[in-house]
């Protein structure tokens, strides 16, 4: 049986819980919850899971340069997004390829991952994204240049583009 792990920690936005499993990321969630009902929600998701802080410090101290606004590179972090499908594995890959500050549109991603017409298809693999932030998700928007859809909501999606200088007309 794999080891699962995880942590919780409050930020400025919100308590983060993220799942690790024999080592690599399989889940980040920001949520509003407090610290207990977070933790309840991990247990329910991944019962047997240990909570523990020593395999997550450097993902802690990452994400909390990131969420004050520093530019933070996470492509050191291991991750798993084994059971997802094929396709919505290459569509994440591409993701991680987006530079802090920086966004691409659903199209853009299809392009990338070989199926050029398949946009929707992209967006329906970003909105499987069970990484956000690590797998920067939030930095795809509509080739119109409009916001498209986020799992976290369309006002966390704002305040991350915000946090990272990205400017549209729409604000955070």
């Amino acid at each position: 049986m794999d080891r699962i792990e995880f942590a919780i920690f409050e930020s400025w936005f919100g308590t983060i819980s993220v799942v690790k499993r024999e080592g690599r990321i399989i889940r980040l969630d920001l949520s509003e919850n407090d610290m207990y009902q977070e933790h309840r929600a991990v247990l329910k998701r991944f019962p047997g899971s240990v909570e523990s802080d020593q395999p997550f410090k450097t993902v802690r101290t990452l994400l909390h340069r990131y969420l004050k606004g520093q530019p933070v590179d996470f492509h050191d972090l291991e991750i798993d997004v084994s059971d997802l499908p094929e396709f919505t594995q290459r569509v994440l890959e591409e993701l991680r390829k987006i530079p802090y500050g920086e966004t691409r549109s659903y199209v853009d991603i299809a392009r990338c991952a070989g199926r050029p017409r398949a946009g929707r298809a992209v967006g329906q693999a970003v909105k499987r994204n069970p990484i956000p932030i690590i797998i920067p998700c939030h930095r795809v928007i509509r080739h119109d240049g409009s916001l498209g859809g986020f799992g976290l909501g369309e006002k966390i999606k704002k305040r991350l583009l915000f946090l990272e200088g990205v400017k549209k007309t729409w604000s955070p």
